[in-house]
């Protein structure tokens, strides 16, 4: 993996002051995605076909010390860049804005979603409607068909969006289409263009979120990316427009991984710091030394690494399939099992640093906030899940085999199978009130078993350390313990029993897993030493008295 722990260490990307303006932070947003840019210099064959490469961008823990950034990184390059490579094969007058765009002398933004339309999108209201001349009007007909959240107000640099609006020609619906719009050279917004600067988002790092209006945008007939035909098939004909909203959700699979890097690392190092007076010996203990501070550090470091592996494999079964449905359930796959992981992992990691874990400054509370996002970003993991589920209990698509039939977590996923499928044969319309009461809460439990189970088979292939694997299948296990416990002749002792064992097995060597997160140059916690520390207290805003020197030692020595 090319390293960029030289880059994480300057002053870019160093730890600033949660009191800093908030146009200065969006600011520093925009400028440490160039440097991503810069380093990477990825080309169009490495976005279009998530390439090692691509990948490497996305399972880098640069990606995720910056929410914000990471954002604008995975609109510009997925989304809008992505988009356009679609087509350049027919449009090589495209060349030239997609050259801008890599070098990041252009931002790009990708204007989908309505506020009226999340995944309903299909529906979308926005319109575009084709001129005598050739030309097409862009227009925003009723208030809930803005498009809602594509930070697209202006930056400092030029910025170009893909917009997808709804083609009438001669009054004709020709369904959803792709248009390039510019829609501001970086100070001022393009005539007819309306953006309106959403309040942050609570927790996450801060970017201009907006709501966006085109009141009758004359764009040119160069626009258009694609046929001005009515499809014949226009369901087919939106996915594949879209088709770049699937490689980002397989890319915030990758994001949730390293958020758990990131935050394990921050969580352990901070219990080997902290100690509190042992009850019985009356001496200084580290709290990283009870069972419920380990435990949940050790499963999370477990998951890193057997995530990370199913990664990989994805990451090669994605660019191997052959239809765009496949690569969408693969992408699905994985983004629903690293969400539901993480969303688990990083509050309680959080928890265990206790009231230091709330604070921006130590990184895991903004680490969480940021997963917020990227659950619904690229999809969202529970609409995902029901789609898929469904066509996989009618039998219209199958989940990947396994070489390990014998495994728990392979009858896990067969149990969810059979206990669905025998619900959905019990209706006549699996679309029907009850049926959908019967079946939807129960799709995502489906769509994450399949991916642990994946996670297993993959780490099983490759030779992961037996101890790690161990300590992942008692999280997996943890996670729906009530279907081992009447399925299985785990019972609840035995569970515990698992879960306790892989970690005390796991324990001896958290210096060495640690280490083997490599992650070090990218945090900025304080709570990680008694160095960070004290540069950060000395940072603070301070009123009243002289500076106080301290004994380090006095504690322990009035013990």
């Amino acid at each position: 993996m090319r390293s960029t722990h030289q880059l994480a260490m300057t002053r870019l990307w160093q730890f600033l002051p949660e009191n800093i303006p908030f146009d200065d932070r969006v600011e520093l947003s925009y400028e440490r995605c160039r440097s991503i840019v810069q380093h990477f210099n990825l080309t169009v064959d490495d976005v279009l076909n998530i390439t090692p490469k691509y990948w490497e961008l996305h399972n880098d823990p640069l990606f995720f010390m910056d929410g914000a950034a990471l954002t604008l990184m995975t609109i510009h390059y997925n989304l809008c860049i992505g988009t356009l490579a679609m087509y350049l094969d027919h449009r090589p007058d495209l060349k030239e804005i997609i050259d801008r765009l890599l070098s990041f002398e252009w931002n790009g933004q990708f204007c989908l979603t309505e506020l009226g339309h999340g995944l309903d999108i299909i529906n979308m209201e926005t319109t575009a409607s084709l001129l005598p001349n050739g030309e097409f009007e862009i227009n925003t007909p009723v208030a809930r068909a803005a498009k809602f959240m594509t930070p697209t107000c202006p930056s400092g640099m030029p910025c170009v969006s893909i917009v997808h609006a709804r083609l009438f020609v001669e009054e004709k619906d020709h369904g959803p289409k792709v248009f390039l719009v510019k829609l501001h050279d970086g100070k001022e917004m393009s005539q007819g263009i309306v953006s309106k600067v959403l309040h942050p988002r609570g927790g996450s790092r801060p970017m201009k979120h907006c709501l966006t209006y085109f009141n009758h945008v004359r764009v040119p007939t160069t626009a258009l990316l694609g046929s001005l035909e009515r499809p014949k098939d226009t369901r087919a004909a939106f996915f594949f427009n879209i088709s770049r909203v699937v490689a980002g959700t397989l890319g915030m699979g990758a994001v949730g991984i390293l958020g758990m890097r990131i935050s394990s690392y921050i969580a352990a190092k901070y219990s080997q710091r902290r100690r509190v007076v042992d009850a019985s010996t009356k001496q200084p203990r580290e709290i990283i030394s009870f069972v419920t501070q380990y435990t949940p550090i050790l499963s999370t470091i477990a998951q890193t690494f057997v995530l990370e592996n199913l990664g990989e494999v994805i990451r090669d079964m994605y660019v191997a399939a052959k239809s765009f449905t496949t690569k969408h359930l693969i992408a699905a796959i994985f983004k629903a099992t690293v969400v539901k992981i993480s969303a688990t992992a990083l509050p309680l990691l959080g928890l265990r640093c206790g009231a230091q874990g709330l604070f921006e400054a130590n990184q895991i509370s903004v680490l969480t906030a940021d997963m917020r996002g990227a659950t619904i970003a690229e999809g969202d993991v529970l609409g995902l899940s029901i789609r898929f589920a469904i066509e996989l209990l009618l039998g219209r698509l199958s989940s990947p085999p396994t070489r390990f039939p014998k495994s728990l977590l392979y009858s896990h996923e067969e149990g969810l199978l059979m206990e669905l499928r025998t619900k959905i044969a019990s209706f006549s319309d699996h679309r029907s009130a009850l049926a959908e009461r019967a079946l939807l809460p129960h799709c995502q439990s489906l769509i994450e078993a399949i991916g642990l189970r994946l996670a297993y088979d993959s780490a099983r292939e490759h030779d992961i350390d037996t101890d790690i694997l161990d300590m992942f299948v008692a999280s997996a296990i943890a996670s729906d313990a009530s279907w081992y416990l009447e399925n299985t002749d785990l019972t609840r002792e035995k569970q515990i029993e698992m879960e306790d064992n892989a970690a005390s097995t796991l324990f001896p060597r958290l210096e060495d897993l640690i280490e083997r997160l490599d992650v070090e140059p990218y945090v900025v916690a304080p709570i990680v030493s008694d160095k960070r520390w004290k540069r950060y207290v000395e940072s603070l805003e301070t009123h009243g008295g002289d500076s106080i020197v301290f004994d380090s030692q006095e504690f322990q020595s009035k013990l």
